[in-house]
């Protein structure tokens, strides 16, 4: 592996573009050897809840399901910020397949020990 990237997405289907272009980073980053986990907060979060995908699609980018679907087969960690994705009324069952709960404890822990890309 080439080094550590820390991919910190806030956008959901209130900006396709800036959603897609989180999941687009993250995948290049995987497909060129880095480490590369992805962390969603805000209405990022939604972009995780099961069936959601399919709606989401950025102007002149990559279809989002299929970005999603790669990440998934690559094995990229979706981390999801708890407390964001409670406030929407999303639990453990709501989430896609590789998609966790997480917390501003890991945000920190992983912002110190690799480069962070904020979208």
């Amino acid at each position: 592996m080439l080094g550590k990237l820390f991919v910190v997405a806030t956008h959901g289907a209130d900006d396709p573009n800036r959603a897609t272009l989180a999941f687009l980073a993250a995948k290049a980053a995987k497909e060129n050897s880095y480490d590369v986990e992805l962390f969603l907060m805000n209405d990022a979060v939604l972009l995780t809840r099961e069936g959601v995908a399919k709606n989401i699609q950025g102007v002149g980018l990559a279809p989002f399901p299929e970005l999603l679907e790669i990440l998934q087969i690559l094995e990229v960690p979706i981390l999801i910020c708890k407390p964001y994705a409670e406030a929407r009324g999303m639990t453990e069952e709501d989430l896609v397949e590789g998609a966790e709960m997480s917390g501003m404890y890991d945000l920190a822990e992983k912002a110190v020990e690799s480069s962070v890309l904020s979208i």
